[in-house]
């Protein structure tokens, strides 16, 4: 397990506007604050992204997201909240303190409360939505260790968090108002 010292190393890069790769529940991801322009595009650059497709953001508690997401009713609440078998990210109305960079050409925001322990602390460190992209470049498959990353992109990266990703397969992907599944 990833220590506390070594958490809060990586929210303090975070905090000064750094991009990072950290495991999740299916791989490892490349993340920044959600709400810093040069951090997002970094990760945009790095994984030959175009921006209007948007990316994820991972949150340890709802109200980490809430500035980005339109209010809640108490039904849609428990439904993201609930415990699930497996990482669940929510399509949520945005607001418009979401950067294009972050939310795409969607007027919706994809969110998920994540269960990974080292993902979770990190967004308890930083008390912020972290983004959530698998660490690839675009069209590649999402890469599954430290190792990999450092020889790829270790040059790209301000930090490479340790830790094992939770073996899941990519989360699935549910509109909150609809309740389609985009991704199962």
């Amino acid at each position: 397990m990833i220590s506390q010292t070594q958490i809060n190393h990586a929210a303090d890069i975070l905090s000064g506007g750094g991009v990072i790769a950290y495991p999740t529940e299916s791989s490892f991801g490349l993340g920044c604050v959600a709400d810093n322009l040069d951090a997002l595009n970094r990760i945009l650059q790095i994984k030959k992204r175009p921006p209007e497709k948007g990316l994820i953001i991972l949150v340890s508690d709802i109200e980490q997201a809430k500035r980005y997401i339109q209010p809640l009713t108490s039904t849609e609440l428990k439904q993201i909240t609930l415990p699930r078998e497996r990482a669940t990210t929510w399509l949520i109305p945005k607001t418009d303190k979401v950067l294009f960079e972050l939310g795409g050409e969607h007027p919706k925001l994809a969110v998920r409360v994540t269960q990974h322990p080292v993902a979770r602390a990190l967004c308890d460190a930083i008390n912020a939505p972290l983004v959530s992209t698998s660490c690839n470049r675009a069209g590649e498959e999402a890469m599954l260790d430290a190792c990999a990353i450092k020889a790829k992109m270790g040059d790209e990266l301000d930090l490479i968090v340790a830790g094992n990703v939770g073996g899941q397969s990519a989360s699935q992907i549910i509109d909150l108002e609809s309740g389609q599944v985009l991704r199962s």
